[in-house]
Formats: structure tokens, C-alpha cells, sequence
């Protein structure tokens, strides 16, 4: 036998051996570390979820959005605030017209008589009745405002028109003075006042 070939196959069958081995390691590594990272990552403790509070808005309705009130169930009072006689008389008639039930409408005179404006004041909850109101009687009156105070809650009207324009003056009463043939012991002749006075008569509603 060649000593020569057995000193060859002596030598690289070792490296041969070396060179299997590698790729084994290789894989082993990399398993191992991702056994470990696996482990890491069940091992990290979970956060608890934060819980979201849901806030619900609720829908308040303003007072422009107030329901819409049938208008025979509207209680009105129109009150006379010029002392021109009729004027309520004629908001009454627009009213009627409208819509709104005649039972439910009265009429008065105010303390004074120097509105200029005709105002109309409501109860909460009746703010588009007072809106349509104002629109119905714009034909009648010149000037028409919507009072921002509101009417007590235990009122008898919903709504309370009090009329404006002209302030009425009623007419001044004339003075007669007649003359009647009264003898007097002198003989001359006075004169005898007669005149009549009429009383300023309280305007009708």
C-alpha cells in the first residue's frame, strides 16, 4: 500500500466532519433563540385595556325648538293699550281668522294708554305661537315686538297681545252759551250759561 494515500485520506476526514457539523450549529442557535424571545414575549405581563367612557349628549330642546301648540287650544287676551275704541276688536278679528278659537280670546283695556308698539308676551313653551301670532296680526299693526320676558307660569293666558299705534285722543267737548230774555229788577238782561259737558267716555276694548 501507497503510504501516500493514507496520509491524504488521514487528513480531510476530519474537516469533512468539521464541515457537516456548521450548519448544525447554525440552526441549533437560531432555535434556541427563538425558544428564548418566545419566552420573553409570554412572559411580559399584558396591560389591562382601557375602558372608553361613552358620554351621551342628551338633546335638551331650546327654546326655539318649543313642540308646536294647537292654536284652538291657545288661551289669548288682547288688551287695548292706545284707548282707540275697537282696536282689540281688531286683533281679535285677525286672530279669529288665524285660526284661533274665539272662546279662548279675551279683551281689556291697559292701565295706560301710550303704547306705541304693539307687544306681545308669552308663557315658556309658546314661543313659535307668539312668532305666529306676530306674523298674523302684521296686517293690523304698523309695529309689532315680541317681549323677551316671559309670562308667569301660573297665568290664565298663554299669550297676552296688548295693542299700539297712535295713542287715541278723544275729541274735546264745545261750550254753548245761550242767551234767555230774564227780566231782573233793573230791567237788563242776563245771560244764562246752558252749556252741556260730555264726560270722556272709556274706550271699548
Amino acid at each position: 500500500m501507497d503510504p501516500t494515500i493514507n496520509t491524504f485520506s488521514t487528513v480531510n476526514t476530519p474537516t469533512s466532519k468539521k464541515k457537516n457539523m456548521t450548519p448544525m450549529l447554525i440552526v441549533g442557535g437560531v432555535l434556541i433563540a427563538v425558544v428564548v424571545a418566545s419566552f420573553l414575549i409570554l412572559k411580559k405581563p399584558t396591560q389591562p385595556e382601557e375602558k372608553k367612557e361613552v358620554v351621551s349628549v342628551a338633546n335638551t330642546p331650546t327654546p326655539t325648538d318649543s313642540p308646536k301648540v294647537k292654536k284652538s287650544d291657545v288661551k289669548i287676551q288682547v288688551v287695548n293699550g292706545t284707548g282707540t275704541p275697537g282696536q282689540a276688536g281688531l286683533a281679535v278679528k285677525a286672530l279669529e281668522d288665524a285660526g284661533y278659537a274665539t272662546d279662548n280670546i279675551k279683551t281689556g283695556n291697559a292701565e295706560e294708554f301710550d303704547n306705541k308698539t304693539t307687544t306681545i308676551q308669552a308663557k315658556a313653551g309658546f314661543e313659535i305661537t307668539a312668532k305666529e301670532i306676530k306674523s298674523d296680526l302684521d296686517s293690523t299693526f304698523d309695529e309689532i315686538e315680541i317681549k323677551s320676558s316671559t309670562l308667569d307660569s301660573d297665568s290664565e293666558f298663554d299669550i297676552i297681545v296688548t295693542t299700539g299705534g297712535k295713542i287715541y285722543e278723544a275729541p274735546t267737548p264745545t261750550k254753548k252759551v245761550e242767551a234767555t230774555n230774564t227780566p231782573t229788577p233793573s230791567g237788563s238782561i242776563t245771560p244764562t250759561d246752558t252749556s252741556t259737558k260730555t264726560p270722556t267716555p272709556t274706550p271699548t276694548p
